[in-house]
């Protein structure tokens, strides 16, 4: 019988402050944002990347959310801002341990 140890791992990719208009306080004041991103492992050892996720603070009301998708509708700048967070290169080591494989093999033979 084979132990397959697989699942989703989150890691932080940047924090920073954006100006924002608070669903709660209906405000246009600063808001402190954590982006994360998740990738699918396989013992533990990162596969892909697949989804990108902001928790958001405000720091006028005290707003907490949690796990907002990081995408065009969360920022108005966020064409701007998009390539600051970044998947970690980490996150496509297997990717990129497959292309090395066919590489070789396409050199080799």
């Amino acid at each position: 019988m084979a132990l397959l140890i697989y699942g989703v791992q989150k890691t932080n990719i940047g924090i920073d402050e954006f100006m924002i208009k608070c669903p709660s306080c209906e405000a246009d004041n600063f808001a402190d944002f954590m982006i994360t991103s998740n990738y699918f492992h396989v013992f533990f050892i990162p596969i892909f990347p697949f989804e990108k996720e902001a928790n958001v603070f405000c720091q006028k009301c005290g707003l907490k959310r949690y796990n907002i998708p990081f995408g065009p509708g969360l920022f108005k700048n966020y064409y701007e801002i998009k390539n600051k967070f970044k998947h970690p290169w980490y996150t496509y080591l297997f990717i990129l341990f497959v292309i090395a494989i066919i590489v070789i093999a396409i050199l080799v033979s």
